[in-house]
């Protein structure tokens, strides 16, 4: 009876020896394999310097308005329209493209965590706004026809343009600052670079990796020069 006792604690102490290894053995392995996640999403954050989130990007036309007394150091080139209009402001017409561009060359491994294959940030990700003039800069007129057709052969060279695209540079900046603050874009953007940041990290891998983001993940930053 004492040796079958003895068998048994015997047997019980090798049992939980092995399955202790087994545990050690697979808590190695999860280790080893969520390490391999962790380079591997790093490695493909850090292969770009920005990234343009896709489908967030904003196109908007700002206006920026002039005085008579503003426009009488314009060149001698747009004296004529500013004589066709004397005594009333000149109105631009700007186009503007808006760009949403994620930092991902300054994310390391402390500034993320991966769950079940998902992703979240533990540092807001940097995300810089960048607006820039896209098309040409028109000058809004009234409903005079034969101001209309002195104002397009005015504004439609080049150096006209080079012009206006100068004078209007400081709507850039606060088409810039406008749209940071609308909370509609910030929804669309958060759920654009959701998007996006999971298309680097799956493609041409079978991992199926997710990434969790919501808007405390990101901070906005102004990237265009303010006028002085």
């Amino acid at each position: 009876m004492k040796r079958v006792v003895q068998n048994v604690i015997t047997f019980m102490i090798i049992a939980v020896i092995i399955m202790g290894g087994f545990s050690i053995y697979r808590s190695y392995k999860h280790n080893k394999e969520l390490e391999k996640t962790y380079d591997f999403v790093i490695s493909k954050f850090t292969e770009k310097n920005e990234l343009v989130v896709a489908d967030a990007t904003v196109d908007t036309n700002a206006k920026k308005t002039f005085t008579p007394e503003a426009t009488k150091e314009w060149p001698s080139w747009i004296q004529p329209l500013v004589k066709l209009v004397s005594g009333r402001r000149i109105e631009l017409k700007i186009p503007v493209k808006t760009e949403f561009k994620l930092v991902l060359n300054e994310i390391d491994k402390d500034d993320i965590s991966i769950k079940d294959n998902k992703v979240t940030f533990k540092k807001p990700l940097t995300v810089n706004v960048d607006s820039q003039i896209e098309g040409d800069v028109e000058i809004v007129n009234s409903s005079n026809g034969l101001l209309d057709k002195a104002t397009d052969m005015l504004t439609s060279g080049k150096s006209a343009q080079e012009f206006l695209n100068e004078k209007a540079q400081d709507t850039v900046y606060d088409t810039s600052e406008y749209i940071m603050e609308d909370k509609d874009t910030i929804k669309k953007v958060v759920k654009s670079a959701q998007k996006s940041l999971e298309e680097i990290l799956n493609i041409s891998s079978s991992s199926n990796i997710s990434v969790e983001l919501t808007e405390d993940d990101l901070t906005f930053v102004n990237v265009d020069k303010k006028s002085k």
